[in-house]
């Protein structure tokens, strides 16, 4: 009995100590919110009024949530009616949604907490806000876990994981792994959220925030009969956090109060709830109210005062009626259930264009495929074309080639006919040279014999050089093959009848003095003759004439 006094005395001691110490950092946390006021009233302009309103709200919410809502919707209402869209006002929006939503969820407004924390996850989603994407998600897991779903909040927390690592968030990290750490030690599954917890409190170095999780720890270890190890735990949390965390220590003396409980020191249980229940009231969180009283029903239970456990049992009663209400529930079922037919249709709008992308791009396959095709069709008709073309022009030249024979044959018979005409006019004239030198020998005058001696005389040597002609035709005739005059007459139009004559008797190996008597002419007009030949030919002096005309004969 004294010792439950004594016990009760040093409570009471420490009680007022710390209220003393509480009311020096509730001063400095007036102090702060009457400065953030201060620069509210001095800023002209909302891009830096409304983050200060912001900030103004978040330190009010350890303090009152209602009030801190009521500042965040303001702000919002601001944002809306003033048109602000800029980037940092919708970064600005975001936070005050994500926020909206932690401070529901502290009020016990899950329908509320919900509706806000897709309203941020949304456009956090829109402008690429990772940190408050990972923040909001981490929130619904949350929210969940307060629906008692652990497997739809773990999946949840394990998501936003990924947006606080992409952020480089360590607090975020922490926030989330002490979360899933939470789950798994209201699942009774101590090793995993032993894991969680630890890792939650590597992530982040700071005080707070390693006093919460500690906390979180000792709850696990209290959980596995591990009392006097989760007592010392919640003790030194106490200890080193600052006064008005008045969320945290509220935790801590509940939780601190059932392992007393468990051990049997039910006035220190009772000592430590009630402290539970002041803090809580102090930021009016309703939930942790009403778990404070629940636990006070167990602990005056255990400790056979009756009544002051039904009188705990009524008042949590009371707040748990104010928590559970059938038209929140319904609410918050009505907003999960729109906000998954909106992600539904967006799904479908996004599976709807993706089959009009594939539509159209199976439509420009289609139509590259008949290009191709047809493009194909075309240069295989083209290419069908050019052999016909090709097979025509052939037939072309064969024809040509059979015209340029023709020609030659019928050129040839000319000359052959000429050359009969020339023996018919020689044999003519020999005749009649006969006849007239009969007559003359018939003259008996000497004058008149002499004169006609004369004129026949000029008339043979005339005839003379008509025979060296017709000679020279006929050796050409008889000596030369057609296809060299040929060749000439069709490759080598600029040389003149006499220079291919020429060709012709070179051509037969004749030298240059036999050449010179069978024309008729000098050696000097033959060598002449034969440099205009070169020269036409664009030929040096040592490239051999003949070779080079029959090259071309090769090249057909």
């Amino acid at each position: 009995m004294k010792t439950g006094i004594l016990s009760l005395l040093l409570c009471f001691i420490s009680l007022f100590s710390y209220s003393q110490e509480e009311n020096k950092v509730t001063d400095a946390r007036t102090k702060k919110i009457e400065a953030t006021k201060v620069q509210i009233e001095n800023t002209d302009s909302d891009s830096l009024r409304l983050p200060l309103r912001l900030k103004l709200a978040g330190e009010l919410a350890y303090f009152d949530g209602n009030i801190a809502k009521e500042i965040f919707l303001d702000v919002q209402k601001t944002i809306k009616d003033k048109g602000y869209n800029s980037y940092h006002y919708q970064k600005l929006e975001a936070q005050l949604l994500y926020s909206l939503s932690s401070v529901s969820l502290n009020l016990q407004d899950t329908a509320a907490a919900l509706q806000y924390a897709n309203e941020a996850l949304d456009l956090s989603r829109e402008i690429e806000y990772d940190i408050i994407i990972g923040r909001t998600i981490s929130n619904l897991g949350n929210i969940y876990s307060r629906q008692m779903d652990f497997e739809k909040a773990k999946r949840f927390h394990r998501r936003a994981l990924v947006f606080h690592e992409k952020a480089k968030s360590g607090r975020g990290q922490a926030l989330t792994l002490n979360r899933i750490g939470r789950i798994f030690s209201k699942q009774e599954k101590i090793d995993s959220a032993t894991y969680y917890f630890k890792k939650a409190i590597e992530a982040d170095t700071a005080k707070t925030l390693k006093l919460q999780i500690k906390g979180n720890l000792a709850s696990t270890y209290a959980n596995s009969g591990k009392y006097d190890l989760a007592g010392k735990i919640y003790r030194e949390n106490l200890k080193h956090l600052d006064p008005t965390e008045y969320n945290i220590r509220a935790h801590n003396h509940s939780s601190l109060a059932k392992v007393y409980d468990k051990q049997k020191e039910h006035s220190k249980a009772n000592a430590h709830i009630d402290s539970a229940i002041f803090y809580a009231k102090k930021v009016n969180a309703l939930f942790l109210i009403q778990s404070a009283y629940h636990t006070k029903v167990g602990i005056a239970y255990n400790d056979q005062k009756f009544s002051e456990s039904y009188e705990a049992f009524l008042i949590q009663n009371k707040y748990k009626d104010s928590l559970v209400k059938e038209s929140t529930t319904k609410r918050f079922a009505n907003l999960e259930f729109a906000y998954q037919y909106k992600r539904e249709k967006e799904l479908s709008a996004i599976n709807l264009q993706n089959e009009s992308t594939k539509k159209k791009l199976y439509l420009w396959l289609l139509v590259i495929t008949v290009l191709a095709a047809l493009f194909l069709i075309y240069f295989i008709r083209k290419n069908n074309k050019q052999k016909l073309e090709l097979v025509a022009n052939k037939a072309k030249l064969a024809e040509v080639e059979k015209l340029k024979t023709d020609l030659a044959l019928a050129h040839r018979e000319r000359e052959l006919k000429k050359v009969v005409v020339e023996n018919s006019v020689r044999e003519e004239v020999f005749n009649n040279t006969i006849d007239d030198i009969k007559q003359v020998t018939a003259l008996e005058d000497e004058r008149e014999r002499k004169s006609a001696l004369r004129s026949i005389s000029a008339s043979l040597l005339s005839e003379k050089g008509a025979k060296k002609s017709s000679l020279s035709l006929q050796t050409y005739l008889d000596e030369i093959n057609i296809d060299f005059k040929i060749l000439l007459d069709q490759h080598f139009s600029e040389l003149k009848p006499k220079e291919k004559e020429l060709l012709c008797l070179m051509k037969m190996e004749l030298s240059t003095t036999e050449i010179s008597k069978l024309q008729n002419n000098t050696i000097a007009a033959i060598k002449s003759s034969r440099y205009r030949i070169r020269k036409k030919l664009s030929l040096g002096s040592e490239q051999d004439i003949i070779a080079f005309i029959e090259s071309k004969n090769i090249t057909l």
